[in-house]
């Protein structure tokens, strides 16, 4: 049974506190790049891995997390992961080699796997349809706020105190989160609805549908591209290519998510009027992906004259991005939401892994024979092209829709109204 209005907002208020340090552990990196290549001699290579692992384990991580949300429920899952990031964000903070901060980072996104696929598959099973893309656009904004905190906020912390107790910090905050989660969020009796073969048999009807890969398409490509920008190249790229100092380009970076922050918060009252089914969300992305790709290859033009406002504009143009999670977990039926979820979400980390450190090393192996601007464009213009192949995949590929997927749970408060 849903829990009623009220509990649904506190609990999800709870989740939106532990997607927000999440977002904020995973664009920190790009605010303390400069403190990392001073203490531990960083390259961009270097410094791609160490963003980018991250999102490799938090990848390879989510079809157990999945495959655990479907049998056991929100609140087993988001407090073991939560107290895993709680110990990755200590270790972190006690590294002292370069080694040391890739296997904390590398913890740290096991922590975070299920901070927002544990929300949304929530969402899925306690309330209608147009109120998933509500939550789901409202998570988002935690998240952009995650990203304004760890943009100059977190820059200013770390060179007025270091950066060590700032993660230290933020360890102590998500053991805070895991602690109401486990106190206020309801049990779930195992109902072996993820399946009880295994984790490939458990999967076995995601893989098989073929909407899993045309959605898929865009989480691997677009969206993935979207946030290894966002979250790691567009700091480097303004004191390497735009020529601002550490401090200009933090306050570039947290201009850049105030305003994602705000699209979030606006489009979570718009967003119920605009999308009342997935049909909807689908004719949104196949009008609205063109663009995005266009200011991407567009900055990739500009080169050094390229400033935070372009990037901003890539932001917002791609934010349409943001309606496949809701999307996914509606195409499938209630007990595969989970899954669905975690399948998704491992096709765009992995993406996000690739996307991070492929840069990196294309901005390594070019600045050499064509410098360090040229590398920067040519390794935007070829995400670009990427973004190009997932939009034509998205397009070309069959929906084979599962066949339970326009049957959107109705949860219902105890009053009969929508939550």
């Amino acid at each position: 049974m849903a829990p009623d209005r009220r509990s649904i907002v506190f609990l999800m208020a709870v989740f939106a506190a532990g997607y927000l340090l999440s977002s904020l552990l995973r664009g920190i990196t790009a605010a303390l790049a400069p403190f990392f290549g001073r203490e531990f001699g960083v390259s961009p290579a270097e410094l791609g891995l160490l963003a980018g692992s991250y999102f490799f384990s938090f990848a390879l991580l989510q079809l157990p997390m999945g495959m655990f949300l479907d049998r056991w429920g929100v609140r087993a899952v988001m407090v073991g992961s939560l107290s895993i990031a709680a110990i990755s964000c200590l270790a972190f903070a006690a590294a002292l080699s370069y080694p040391g901060l890739l296997w904390a980072r590398l913890l740290s996104g096991i922590g975070v796997s299920a901070c927002l696929i544990a929300p949304l598959t929530a969402a899925r099973l306690w309330t209608p349809v147009p109120m998933q893309q509500r939550i789901n656009s409202w998570m988002l904004m935690a998240g952009a706020l995650g990203l304004v905190m760890g943009t100059l906020p977190s820059e200013s912390i770390a060179t007025a105190f270091g950066w060590r107790p700032l993660f230290a910090a933020l360890g102590v905050l998500f053991a805070v989160v895991a602690v109401v989660i486990a106190l206020r969020a309801p049990g779930h009796e195992r109902s072996g609805a993820a399946g009880s073969g295994g984790l490939p048999a458990s999967y076995g009807s995601i893989v098989r549908a073929p909407y899993t890969w045309k959605i898929g398409a865009v989480g691997l490509f677009n969206y993935a591209i979207l946030v290894a920008v966002q979250t790691l190249w567009i700091g480097p790229w303004l004191t390497d290519v735009g020529g601002e100092t550490v401090r200009g380009a933090s306050i570039g970076l947290l201009a850049i998510n105030g305003i994602m922050l705000v699209v979030f918060l606006v489009m979570g009252y718009l967003s119920p009027r605009i999308i009342r089914s997935p049909d909807d969300a689908e004719a949104l992305l196949r009008r609205s992906m063109p663009l995005g790709i266009g200011v991407l290859a567009w900055i990739a033009l500009l080169g050094p004259a390229a400033q935070w406002v372009h990037f901003a504009a890539f932001c917002v143009a791609a934010w349409p991005l943001s309606v496949t999670h809701p999307l996914v977990g509606q195409r499938f039926g209630p007990g595969e939401a989970g899954r669905a979820l975690a399948f998704f979400n491992l096709l765009l980390f992995v993406g996000v892994f690739l996307w991070q450190w492929t840069f990196g090393l294309m901005v390594t192996a070019l600045s050499g024979p064509y410098g360090t601007a040229a590398a920067y464009q040519l390794a935007l213009a070829a995400l670009a092209l990427l973004s190009v192949v997932g939009y034509a995949a998205f397009l070309a590929l069959p929906s084979g829709r599962p066949s339970r997927a326009s049957a959107p749970t109705a949860a219902r408060t105890q009053d009969g109204t929508a939550p």
